[in-house]
């Protein structure tokens, strides 16, 4: 039961991120998934260790004047229930197999949404405090000469600008005359009366605006929940067609693990407890970005690789059959 709510847990929160970057954060929702799937995957190992410990206490003794072969049948009787703690539950090739899979499906697509984490916007960035204030989309012009902050350099030729940051006012058409953009990185140099998408907010301009792809923008101004497969980013593509796709067959079927092998995974303390703090690391880390906070330290490392610690569950049965193979 809690296996089936820890990935029942991960599972809502998957289907939830894939349309929360259309929202300002916090997204608690999808937090509070997170936070089920990990407690949940903990409760789970530490029953587990409970249940190896019940089944390892050695058999009460025969209490006296009972005859041998009454304490005998007693004794028998008292180690079969220990061993039914301890033993590994039968259960079908075909069926554990098929469960296994589907776990691997639900830990990459997990891991390649985690990817896009990061990038959300913070609570009190720009774009959150336009999104709460009501934002909405104009084409807007330019008109002032834009303020270069930095120009970037080829690396081979020092001398040519192949990138700036710049602030720059535009006039929103029906709106303000001069409004202030949050800055922006340009491969070429703006000029005045350029026209340009516009985030900004109608009811509070003086907190600025941002400007990006009109689709982009448009995605942002509307905050209500959107799947979002791609994200216009083709790697994401890819990623989602060769992870989903071959990896998890990969591990279940060309490396020949066998049911049994995989049932034992299952049951095995050691292992859940793995699984369970890979999960728990991953929920800490990812918590900053899902709160719209910035995540610092260990919970920024804990970010940074969140996923790849996500992905890595699925080596546990490749190292048991490499273990399997020695010895």
């Amino acid at each position: 039961m809690s296996a089936g709510l820890s990935y029942g847990a991960a599972a809502a929160g998957f289907i939830w991120a894939l349309g929360i970057d259309y929202q300002p954060a916090p997204h608690t929702g999808v937090l509070i998934c997170v936070w089920t799937a990990a407690g949940f995957a903990v409760l789970r190992a530490a029953l587990l260790w409970v249940r190896r410990m019940h089944g390892r206490r050695p058999a009460r003794p025969t209490p006296a004047g009972v005859s041998l072969e009454k304490g005998s049948r007693a004794s028998h009787r008292q180690e079969q229930k220990w061993d039914l703690f301890d033993a590994v539950p039968d259960g079908s090739e075909g069926w554990v197999k098929a469960r296994r899979l589907a776990a691997n499906f639900l830990i990459l697509a997990a891991s390649m949404t985690a990817v896009t984490l990061p990038s959300l916007p913070e609570h009190d960035s720009v774009t959150a405090t336009l999104q709460r204030a009501g934002a909405e989309v104009a084409n807007a012009s330019i008109v002032e000469q834009p303020r270069v902050i930095r120009k970037s350099y080829d690396d081979d030729d020092r001398d040519r600008v192949v990138g700036y940051v710049v602030e720059m006012v535009v006039s929103v058409p029906h709106g303000p005359a001069r409004l202030a953009l949050a800055r922006v990185e340009r491969s070429e140099l703006p000029r005045t009366g350029e026209r340009l998408p516009v985030l900004w907010s109608r009811g509070n301009p003086s907190l600025g605006g941002i400007t990006g792809t009109a689709s982009e923008l448009h995605r942002l101004a509307d905050t209500q929940w959107k799947m979002n497969l791609m994200g216009g980013n083709v790697w994401a593509g890819v990623a989602l067609v060769f992870g989903l796709c071959m990896l998890p067959w990969v591990f279940l079927f060309a490396l020949g693990l066998e049911g049994e092998t995989l049932q034992e995974l299952a049951w095995s303390p050691g292992v859940q407890w793995v699984h369970a703090l890979i999960i728990l690391c991953a929920a800490y880390g990812y918590t900053p970005a899902l709160s719209g906070h910035s995540a610092h330290g260990l919970q920024a490392l804990f970010q940074a690789g969140g996923w790849l610690l996500l992905a890595g569950m699925l080596f546990s049965p490749a190292y048991q059959l490499v273990k399997e193979n020695r010895s």
